[in-house]
Formats: C-alpha cells, sequence, structure tokens
C-alpha cells in the first residue's frame, strides 16, 4: 500500500523515467542496427565517381546501413591498401585494377559505374583532322592507365597507327597550358577539362567513348570481402546504383552536386550531366564486353600477351546482378 508520504515520490521518479525514456528514443541510432563502417578509395574529384559522391552526400549510404569514409587515393597505392585490408573497396575498374587482379591481388570488379568512356581528343585550331596531328605531340595525363590505353584503341578504330604521334604524359593542368601555348598540339582530356577547352576554342578530332566500351569507373571488392561480407558488399552495390539511377532521373539536383562537389559553373555543370546520362544508364552488371576491352588494352601494352583470360577471372557479377533484379532492372 502506498502511503501519502509516498505519493509525490514515486510520482516525480514516474516522470524522470519518461523523461529519460524520451531522451533516449530521440537518440540517433535508437532502434535502428549500427550502421557499418567501411572504408572506399576513390582516385580523384571526376564525373567516374559522381555516383559515390551522390550516395554520401545523398545520405543513401546511410539508408541501407552504411557508414562511409570516402579517401582518395592514387591506383597503386589503393590496389596496396585493398591487400592489407586498410580499404574494403576500390571505386574504380579499369586496366590499373585489372592488371592488378592479374599480378596476384585476390580481387574482382563487382559493379560499373558506367558503360562508356568521356574522353575527346582536342586540338589547336589550326589542326582540322587526325591525319594532321600525325608526327604532332599529343598530351595526356598518364602512360600505360586508362586514358592511354583508350586512346591508343580509338585512334585505331578510326584507322590510324598510335605509333604515328608523339604521345606524351602531362598532369592535367599542364595539358590546357600546353595546348594554349603550343608546346602540345593536342591533348586528351576528359570531363570537365573538354569543355573549357571547346569553350576556349581548340577543336574536337575524336570521341573516344565513341569508339571504346569500356567502363569509366565501378567497385572493385577484395575476394575476401565477396566471400565473407556479402551482405555489406550488396548494400554498397545498391546503395551506388539507387544514387547513380537518381543521378539521371534528378536533373537539378545532379547538376548542384556537379557543381559543388567538381567545383564548374552550372553551363559545364549541365554538360556533364548530359554526358554522364550517356554513359552511364546501365544496370551496374559487369559485361563481358567491358572487361574485354580493358584485357586487350593491357595487352596492346605488352602485358598478359599470348594468355586467353576467363571473364570470371577478373570480374563477379553475381551481386550485382542480384541488386539490379531487385532494382527493377531487366537482366539479360
Amino acid at each position: 500500500m502506498t502511503t501519502k508520504n509516498q505519493r509525490p515520490i514515486l510520482q516525480a521518479a514516474a516522470v524522470l523515467g519518461a523523461a529519460f525514456l524520451l531522451v533516449v528514443s530521440a537518440s540517433p541510432g535508437f532502434g535502428q542496427e549500427t550502421r557499418t563502417k567501411i572504408r572506399i578509395s576513390y582516385p580523384n574529384i571526376s564525373i567516374c565517381c559522381l555516383a559515390l559522391f551522390a550516395a554520401q552526400q545523398w545520405k543513401i549510404f546511410e539508408q541501407n546501413g552504411l557508414d562511409v569514409e570516402s579517401i582518395q587515393m592514387r591506383s597503386q597505392a589503393a590496389n596496396s591498401a585493398l591487400a592489407s585490408g586498410d580499404i574494403h573497396y576500390v571505386a574504380g575498374v579499369g586496366p590499373n585494377s585489372v592488371a592488378a587482379t592479374l599480378r596476384g591481388l585476390p580481387s574482382k570488379a563487382v559493379w560499373f559505374a558506367s558503360e562508356s568512356l568521356i574522353y575527346t581528343v582536342l586540338a589547336r585550331p589550326e589542326f582540322k583532322s587526325l591525319k594532321e596531328l600525325r608526327g604532332k605531340r599529343l598530351g595526356l595525363t598518364g602512360l600505360g592507365g586508362t586514358s592511354d590505353v583508350a586512346l591508343r584503341i580509338a585512334l585505331e578504330a578510326v584507322g590510324e597507327n598510335p605509333k604515328d604521334f608523339i604521345i606524351v604524359a602531362l598532369g592535367a593542368p599542364q595539358l590546357m597550358s600546353g595546348l594554349e601555348n603550343g608546346t602540345i598540339e593536342a591533348a586528351q582530356l576528359n570531363s570537365p577539362l573538354n569543355y573549357h577547352a571547346k569553350k576556349k576554342g581548340f577543336r574536337e578530332l575524336l570521341d573516344i567513348g565513341a569508339h571504346v566500351q569500356m567502363p569509366l569507373g565501378g567497385i572493385t571488392a577484395s575476394n575476401a570481402s565477396m566471400q565473407n561480407r556479402t551482405s555489406e558488399l550488396k548494400r554498397v552495390i545498391r546503395s551506388l546504383q539507387m544514387a547513380k539511377r537518381a543521378l539521371l532521373q534528378s536533373k537539378e539536383k545532379a547538376i548542384d552536386l556537379i557543381m559543388r562537389t567538381i567545383r564548374v559553373d552550372r553551363e559545364v555543370a549541365e554538360e556533364m550531366f548530359a554526358d554522364n546520362r550517356r554513359s552511364a544508364s546501365g544496370n551496374g552488371v559487369p559485361s563481358r564486353e567491358g572487361m574485354e576491352q580493358i584485357v586487350k588494352s593491357l595487352q596492346m601494352l605488352g602485358q598478359f600477351t599470348g594468355k586467353k583470360i576467363p571473364f570470371e577471372e577478373i570480374a563477379d557479377i553475381r551481386i550485382a546482378r542480384d541488386v539490379a533484379k531487385e532494382l527493377g532492372y531487366k537482366i539479360e
């Protein structure tokens, strides 16, 4: 039995208990699963990684129970970090990542951000054709990487011999200044530099993406993650595919993201949005053609020649296929 003197004490305790529950229930994460912390590397702040930036900034990773830290790394450093477990996934699928797999890094491509590249060869105004560029200096950002091998494949596709051009490696800022001061006659540029170059009057001579069906961006995962962290990897791919779809469907939201993240004006952002819409419309499942082009590009550089490389050795499509089906994409 409760006495008169005990009632005020019990009432106060009830009020305090209710207040405590209200505070706790309003706290972030109450009643929710703790988000899984993962690290994803990316090569640079460019159109290749738009889905990654969108998934972070639009909280799509959080909606899928992930707490993602994205870290900018060069390809070689990213491969080493993936091998050591310092990062969990690499935001990129291309010659560097596939070469690392074939050299023994236990990893595979598991998701494509896009189906084609967004690279363009632009020349000084006095050059009106690729034929006129033979024997001239053509700058790009790196020898042996995606940009280099894609250029060589595209030149062959239009009937040109890459050996007829003097291909030189320069930093991205030096490509524009080189075009302007004449130290190079042409340059292979990607977004957003290609738009700036066009505005300055440089002439477009080759759309590389029209001739090279090679992915631009994606996810490379370790074999251990595919085997032991399947649920987590599925949430990563689901988040990125959802972000990619949102980028294609929400023009104004996408343009705002591009302007803020890549730091370009609206005119350039609209051009980038249009290019992304053309190249990133796929379901995310790694394609045989895309991976074969990467292998071909490596063999053009004298690597892994005389060897037939099975698709299954460098790619695993199972999780991306499951995600695509669940999100309503048609799967062949």
